[in-house]
C-alpha cells in the first residue's frame, strides 16, 4: 500500500534526477563553449601572428626602397638638369614635404631652384573686398572675384612663359598676401657663377616649373588651378604637373585626374601623381629634363599613369 513517505522519496528521486541532469547538461554545453572560445581565439592569434609577419616583411620592403632611394639618387639623376632654371608653384594646403624632398631631387640633380611660390588660399576671394584688393594689385579695373582671379593666374603664367616679370606681378601678389614666396635653400658652397635668386628676380630666362597641387589644395582645381595649367599649356610653357597622393578614395589623381580629362592639357604637358615617394620625384626631375625632347608623358601608379619613370633618352 502506498504511503506519504513513498511519494515524499519519489518526488526527491525526480528533482534529484532532473538536478542530476541539468548539471550534466551544463558541463556538456560549457566544455562545448569554451571548445569553441579556445578555437576561436587560437585562430585570432594565428591571424595576428601572420598580420605581424606581413608587416613585418612590408617593413622590411620600405627599409630596401628608402636605401635604394640613399643610395641611387646620385648616380639616376646627377646633371640631368645641369644649370637648368626650376621654379615650383604650389597651392597652399597640399603636402610640403613632397615638395620640399623635390627640391632636394632638383639641387642632386644640378638644377639651379629658384625658389616656391604659393598659390595662397586669399585667392578665392570669399568678398568683393578681396577681389577689389586683388585688381589693384595686378593694376586692372575692379572686378567681380571671377574675372580679378581669372586676370591674375593669367598674368602670372604670361611672366612664366616670358621668363621674366617686367610688370611685376609676383611681388605685386605676394604684397596683396595672394602669393607666398619660399626662397631657395643657401647652397653648401657658393661661387661667382652660382645664381642667386628672390622674389624680384624670377623667373629667369629658359625657368621649367612644376605646378603642384592636389589632395588638401585651398583652392579648386577644377575652377582655379586648372585655368591656369590649360594658359601655360596652350602657350607650351616647359612646365609638368605633380601632385602628392595616397591610396585611400579621394587620396591620389585629384590634380593630375582633372588635367587628364581636358585633351588640350593631357596631350602638352606631363603629369606625376606620385610625388610623395622618390620615385615620383625622379619621375618629376626626369620630366622636366625631356620637355621638349618627347610627347608628354603620365607617370606614377593612379588609373591614368602610363610608366614610373621615363624611358632613357636615345643617343643621336
Amino acid at each position: 500500500m502506498l504511503n506519504l513517505r513513498y511519494h515524499v522519496v519519489s518526488l526527491v528521486a525526480v528533482f534529484l534526477a532532473l538536478g542530476v541532469g541539468v548539471i550534466m547538461g551544463a558541463t556538456v554545453i560549457d566544455r562545448v563553449t569554451v571548445d569553441q572560445l579556445r578555437n576561436r581565439l587560437d585562430g585570432v592569434e594565428a591571424a595576428d601572428r601572420k598580420t605581424r609577419s606581413d608587416n613585418d616583411r612590408l617593413s622590411a620592403q620600405i627599409a630596401t626602397w628608402n636605401k635604394f632611394a640613399d643610395q641611387g639618387r646620385t648616380e639616376l639623376l646627377s646633371d640631368q638638369l645641369q644649370n637648368v632654371p626650376v621654379l615650383l608653384v604650389g597651392v597652399n594646403g597640399i603636402d610640403r614635404k613632397s615638395v620640399s624632398d623635390l627640391r632636394s631631387q632638383l639641387a642632386t640633380a644640378g638644377a639651379n631652384v629658384e625658389g616656391t611660390l604659393w598659390l595662397t588660399d586669399k585667392l578665392n576671394l570669399n568678398s568683393q573686398g578681396d577681389a577689389t584688393a586683388l585688381a589693384a594689385s595686378i593694376a586692372i579695373p575692379d572686378a567681380t572675384p571671377d574675372i580679378a582671379r581669372a586676370a591674375a593666374l593669367s598674368k602670372l603664367a604670361e611672366a612664366l612663359d616670358r621668363g621674366s616679370d617686367p610688370t611685376g606681378i609676383i611681388a605685386a601678389l605676394h604684397q596683396g598676401g595672394f602669393l607666398d614666396y619660399e626662397a631657395p635653400p643657401v647652397p653648401a658652397s657658393t661661387s661667382s657663377s652660382t645664381p642667386t635668386f628672390g622674389l624680384d628676380t624670377i623667373p629667369v630666362r629658359g625657368t621649367r616649373a612644376v605646378i603642384i597641387s592636389g589632395a588638401g589644395a585651398r583652392l579648386d582645381d577644377e575652377t582655379m588651378t586648372m585655368p591656369f595649367v590649360t594658359q601655360l599649356a596652350l602657350n607650351d610653357t616647359p612646365v609638368i604637373a605633380a601632385e602628392a597622393g595616397r591610396d585611400t578614395p579621394g587620396g591620389r589623381d585629384v590634380f593630375v585626374g582633372v588635367i587628364l580629362r581636358h585633351p588640350e592639357t593631357a596631350s602638352r604637358i606631363s603629369t606625376v601623381d606620385n610625388l610623395e615617394s622618390f620615385i615620383g620625384q625622379a619621375a618629376a626631375v626626369l620630366a622636366l629634363r625631356d620637355i621638349g625632347k618627347q610627347p608628354p608623358n603620365h607617370y606614377g601608379v593612379g588609373p591614368g599613369a602610363q610608366r614610373l619613370l621615363p624611358e632613357t633618352p636615345s643617343t643621336p
